[in-house]
């Protein structure tokens, strides 16, 4: 953010959100609509149906997609972290019982204990989950529960343990800290945890702000990067359309297949890799401008490190005897593709004619809003299939 003349001017990016700064509230909006973000939060919670919304609203001007967007984030890292458990730390539990858990609390033992009545004073030490994080987590989830239902289908059994756990205790700031500076939290198996937790402070401390409203704090906020929905959006697309084939994102080595690590030897990890039989497609998504700028020679709106980074990704497939059919990069499209597919779509890939390169995506280009007797999501649809019959068509 810098200053111009008496105004702020502020480059977002790729990010969304909302913040409060000195009693001033910041929206930060995508440059598409809320009905496409909304459409990619339905395929990031495999909801399908074109005519169902998962934030449940009718008029997007009722809607604050920021925090659609940061319900889904919390709840997909939360099921992921919960494959492990709940974080657990060491704590010193008393007893008073007639076998003997742990070591004899001698301080207690002659208190209570002496004469011998049958019990004994005992102290051990145990795993426990911590109380904090069960009560922080139990409020977000309580929060989203409260306004949308449907985002919770895939964790109710993880809601239930929760709630079976949680305490009465009133979820402050602090508990909040001590939660995500719990030392539990530095074991990488529940490092996971972290972002979840902070995910947690977004939810918790926004609805606090909605419920006062009183613009009393001074700052707080959160901004999130769009482009990971954006990948989530046309992977799950492409698994619909394209059933028969498997739709995945490898994590690949380059040196795997030899057995030997070599000072070049790293991961790499493309978007969406497609295959079916010996036959496969290599995409990255790119939720950047596509205005299909360019100057001979130099693709100006095809960033040079994503170009690389995809032709990468192709030659690794390509040399593992796979028949590689088309390979490319993947955007929101922001200017007509129709007019502009010819410096798009090549033939041949380096001279390949075995394999196809493409620039492609979703056209958002004057994009029409829906018509009365259609559900709002008609417009991006016949995009949608627009795109899926090219690629389709490619493979012809």
């Amino acid at each position: 953010m810098k200053k111009d003349g008496e105004n702020y001017l502020a480059q977002t990016g790729n990010y969304v959100g909302k913040f409060v700064w000195n009693g001033l509230e910041i929206d930060i909006k995508s440059r598409f609509s809320n009905t496409f973000l909304e459409r990619m939060l339905n395929f990031a919670n495999d909801i399908f149906l074109d005519d169902v919304s998962i934030t449940g609203k009718d008029s997007i001007n009722e809607l604050d997609i920021s925090k659609y967007i940061i319900y889904y984030m919390f709840i997909q890292n939360l099921e992921k972290a919960f494959l492990l458990g709940l974080p657990k730390a060491y704590k010193s539990i008393e007893h008073h019982d007639m076998k003997l858990k742990g070591k004899i609390d001698i301080n207690k033992f002659i208190k209570y204990d002496i004469p011998f009545q049958g019990k004994i004073s005992s102290v051990s030490r145990e795993q426990k989950e911590i109380q904090e994080i069960i009560d922080v987590l139990y409020k977000a989830v309580k929060i989203i529960d409260k306004n949308n239902k449907a985002f919770l289908k895939n964790i109710s059994h993880i809601k239930t343990h929760l709630k079976q756990y949680k305490s009465n205790n009133y979820v402050s700031n602090e508990t909040i800290n001590k939660a995500i500076k719990s030392k539990a939290l530095q074991n990488p198996i529940f490092a996971p945890y972290k972002k979840v937790l902070e995910y947690a402070r977004f939810i918790i401390n926004g609805n606090n702000i909605e419920e006062k409203n009183d613009g009393k704090q001074e700052t707080f906020g959160f901004i999130i990067n769009v482009a990971e929905l954006f990948e989530i959006y046309i992977t799950k697309l492409l698994q619909k359309e394209f059933s028969d084939w498997y739709v995945e994102s490898p994590h690949l080595r380059l040196d795997e297949r030899f057995g030997k690590t070599y000072l070049y030897s790293r991961k790499i990890i493309p978007d969406i890799v497609m295959i079916k039989d010996k036959n496969v497609i290599v995409f990255d998504t790119k939720y950047k401008k596509m205005n299909f700028n360019y100057v001979k020679g130099n693709g100006v709106d095809v960033d040079r490190n994503d170009f690389f980074q995809i032709n990468t990704y192709m030659s690794y497939y390509q040399n593992q005897n796979y028949n590689l059919k088309i390979g490319g990069l993947l955007y929101p499209i922001e200017k007509s593709f129709k007019e502009n597919k010819y410096i798009c779509h090549s033939p041949s890939w380096f001279g390949n004619l075995n394999t196809k390169f493409i620039v492609d995506g979703i056209d958002l280009s004057n994009l029409e809003e829906s018509k009365d007797n259609e559900n709002k999501f008609a417009p991006i649809l016949k995009r949608e299939q627009k795109f899926i019959y090219g690629i389709k068509n490619l493979l012809n």
